[in-house]
């Protein structure tokens, strides 16, 4: 009980569960967001919006690659008390990638017209992702700098903020009448505000810029391998929210989206505990090559909620559906299970790859590739129905998972 209490008591372990508990409000508050708009909008409407998500999801992939290296190496410099380093690696990311964001970003406003024609949706929500997509950069490189500092209050105080307002600014424009691309403009504002804040907080890091000497940094071998690990993690939830919308109807794509949205409560409920193992597990593996630890216990407590919130969905998927979704959604509520465990497993795999990046073992990301390119593959062949695409998913995570246990003996 000693050694227990010892544990629990740590300045680690109080960061990391001012962190978690921080989130998981957080993600509440994201949830009521997308409970909101299950409740504004009609399914078809609904659908529209996690189109327009799932677009942007993709096209961030760059940025959860680049969190992911920011993370890594500032966490390394700090410890070191590099602070040179910290500040010329800032304007390094912006200056190699701003070029690559901004042709992006323009080339959703000027597409808009085309892609509105393929998504079934209205032009002027893509001139939106485009403005969405010059913030994200800016904003990503920022967070992760928040993060790699380990001052997770005040990442939970900007989130809260950014949130609050989401929800506010959504509200407001739904009801003037501006339906989907309203809740994608309250997104973009509130991604400002957040991004603003984060920039006051880091400003003694990042202001002035340093002058002297350049830093040559070298990020090409581990920047590929979390490259890898933001196309499958955001890839895998929403390559097939975007082919449902395209070969199955307005309403089914409602239907898919809801459940969608359901499912990745688990794994939202989680994310904040697989964001801990890179900066922890790093910092532990390059200080005294033990992290074990970092993976049976962050691993565990992974296990038992995420096994508690798919029970609970797969027990109650009418009550659940009702409840969170609205009874519009009602005919897609025996699929729940499935979409449950699928983020379960989903959860798991990324856990278990961010410990093998922390230690070393990047490679393991090949795995995640391969599953990423064979999600779309096979459901180009069978989209029949809902309930095809719904077990798709699931064999396709366990599958990912029973490659990724081997390492765990390496």
């Amino acid at each position: 009980m000693k050694r227990l209490i010892k544990i629990i008591t740590t300045p680690s372990a109080r960061s990391a569960a001012v962190y978690y508990f921080g989130n998981f409000v957080i993600n509440i508050g994201r949830y009521l967001f997308h409970l909101l708009l299950l409740r504004l909008l009609l399914p078809a409407d609904y659908g529209e919006f996690l189109a327009y998500l799932s677009l942007l999801y993709l096209l961030g992939i760059p940025n959860t690659a680049i969190a992911n290296i920011v993370t890594k190496y500032v966490a390394e410099f700090k410890g070191k008390a590099n602070d040179k380093a910290v500040n010329q690696f800032f304007y390094y990311l912006l200056g190699r990638l701003t070029p690559v964001t901004l042709t992006t970003g323009l080339a959703l406003i000027v597409f808009s017209n085309p892609l509105a024609a393929i998504f079934k949706a209205h032009p002027a929500a893509f001139v939106i992702l485009g403005l969405s997509v010059f913030v994200g950069l800016l904003s990503t490189i920022a967070r992760s700098f928040l993060n790699a500092f380990q001052r997770f209050t005040a990442q939970i105080a900007v989130g809260g903020i950014e949130t609050v307002s989401t929800i506010v600014v959504a509200y407001i424009l739904i009801r003037s009448g501006l339906s989907a691309t309203g809740a994608v403009t309250a997104q973009l504002a509130s991604g400002i505000i957040g991004t603003l804040l984060v920039l006051v907080l880091i400003r003694a890091s990042i202001f002035p810029k340093d002058g002297g000497k350049k830093i040559s940094f070298s990020i090409r071998n581990f920047g590929s391998y979390s490259l890898i690990y933001a196309i499958g993690s955001l890839s895998l939830i929403s390559t097939d929210v975007l082919l449902v919308r395209y070969f199955m109807t307005e309403q089914i794509s409602g239907f898919y989206s809801s459940l969608s949205i359901l499912g990745r409560m688990i794994y939202f409920g989680l994310s904040p505990l697989i964001a801990l193992v890179l900066p922890i597990a790093t910092h532990r593996h390059a200080a005294t090559k033990q992290s074990r630890g970092v993976l049976l216990k962050l691993g565990a407590v992974i296990l038992l909620f995420g096994l508690g919130a798919a029970g609970l969905f797969s027990l109650f998927p009418r009550l659940v559906v009702t409840l969170l979704s609205g009874a519009n959604y009602l005919p897609a509520a025996n699929y729940l299970p499935a979409f449950s465990f699928t983020m379960l497993l989903f959860s798991i795999n990324l856990f278990l790859i961010s410990y093998f990046m922390a230690i070393g073992k990047p490679r393991v990301n090949l795995n995640l590739l391969i599953a990423t390119l064979a999600q779309p593959l096979l459901i180009l062949f069978f989209h029949q129905n809902l309930g095809q695409i719904a077990t798709l998913n699931l064999v396709l995570e366990a599958g990912l998972l029973a490659s990724l246990i081997p390492y765990l003996r390496r």
